[in-house]
This record gives C-alpha cells, structure tokens and sequence, in this order.
C-alpha cells in the first residue's frame, strides 16, 4: 500500500489517478472541517455542489434543503448559511439535507476519480479520518492519496500542513505503507508550521480573519476532536451534487 499526497487538485488531475484508491480530500479551513461538524449536529446528508449555479439550480428543485457555502469566505446572497464550522457547531440539524458550495474545498471533491472512495478529512476528524482510509483501502487493495484543495488552484499552507499530519497518522497506524517523496514534503512542512503558526502565514486564514470570522479558526485547528468522517456515497441524478453521508 502507498501513500500520496496531491498539494493541489489540479496536481491530481495531472496523473492517472485509480479509481479503487482511497481519497482524502483536505480544506482544514474551513469546507472539510465544516462537513464533520454538520453531520455532528444531525445532518442526514450533505450534497456537494461545484457551482454556485449548480448549487442555486440544486436548491431551487429542493428548497427543503438548506443551501450554504461561501465564496470569498462570505455567504452568497440567498444563502441559508455560509461555511463556518462554529456557526453550525450551535445549529440543529437533525435530519436536515443540505446543499453546500465553497470556494475550494467542495470543487476538490469533483477532482478525484468518478466512484472512487472520498473522505473530508480535517485537524479536527484526524485520528478517525485516517483510519477509515487505511481501513477501506485495506479492503479494496487499493492506496490512500490525501488531496490539498488548496487556494484558488494554488497551493494551500494550511490545507499541506494538514496533509502532512494526516500522513503521520496514516504511518503511526500502518508503519508497512510507503511513503511518496509527496508525503515527506508534507510532514516537512507540518514540523514548521504546526497548527497555531499556520493562524499566522496562511492566505486561507487571513480571508476568514477579513471576513470576522476569528473564531472558525481555533475551531478548524482542534485535533482529532470528533470520530465523525463524511464520506461521498455517489452523485445524485438529475443534478449532478455528490451526495456525502457519515460514515
């Protein structure tokens, strides 16, 4: 079994990536932290949109679901909600769908093999998320690429230095897995900008920072905080969102 890591989807879609392999997709600030945190509050599923206009279209033919998101870390005008895991984290969502759109993270799911096996991984499902991946690619004899979703098709500190402390973990459980020189790069930059320095470099914080969203922050850099990992079930007919559940 080998370990990837892809630093931007584009890097993934730049190779002949297997459908049989297991995929974890990472925006620590804010998308994949969000989705853990929406199914801890009770959502039923979460559908993954690359579009605000096919997010709009999605919602329109299913006002019951919420329609969340953000564009430039703001919500769109008409939106429920944005994208902010403390916001939702005082939510009930019990048995609520939800349509979600965001600037990075949601399209980065859209980037990796049609049918393939997507995790949302983040600081905060860390310990859980990796496990699932080892325990799934085990079962499919397949290997674990973890993929940045990066900043606007650029690399993403934030997004990398998750990465790499994913890896470790994915290693700590499995010592067997070969790791990418990708995956040594990562963790390289994991040891330097470990999660509170990341607060203080990265692009992804300062927007949610502009925005006033200082909290989400702390929020998104919590490690291994919840056993909760979304995983995507398939894309759903007629409108083409990927339909996430929990695992």
């Amino acid at each position: 079994m080998q370990l990837h890591v892809f630093f931007t989807p584009a890097d993934l879609l730049a190779v002949s990536a297997r459908s049989d392999d297991v995929y974890i997709v990472v925006d620590v600030i804010r998308a994949t932290t969000t989705m853990a945190v929406m199914f801890d509050q009770g959502a039923k599923r979460v559908y993954a949109a690359n579009t605000l206009e096919q997010a709009r279209l999605a919602a329109q033919r299913y006002p019951e679901r919420l329609l969340c998101g953000e564009r430039h870390a703001l919500p769109p005008p008409g939106f429920d909600y944005g994208n902010s895991p403390t916001q939702f984290a005082h939510i009930d969502l019990g048995e609520r769908e939800l349509i979600l759109t965001t600037t990075n993270g949601s399209r980065a799911f859209f980037a990796c093999p049609e049918g393939s096996m997507r995790l949302a991984g983040s600081f905060y499902n860390a310990s859980a998320v990796t496990a699932c991946a080892l325990r799934y690619a085990q079962e499919r004899s397949g290997n674990i690429a973890i993929v940045c979703a990066g900043e606007g098709g650029y690399f993403a500190l934030d997004d990398t230095a998750c990465a790499g402390f994913l890896a470790r973990e994915i290693q700590r459980q499995h010592a067997a897995i070969e790791p990418h020189e990708s995956v040594l790069a990562a963790q390289a930059i994991y040891e330097a900008y470990p999660p509170a320095r990341i607060l203080e470099y990265g692009n992804s914080a300062r927007s949610v920072i502009k925005a006033g969203l200082r909290a989400d922050l702390d929020f998104c850099i919590q490690t291994s905080a919840t056993s909760t990992v979304p995983l995507v079930e398939g894309k759903e007919a007629g409108t083409d969102l990927l339909v996430i559940r929990q695992v």
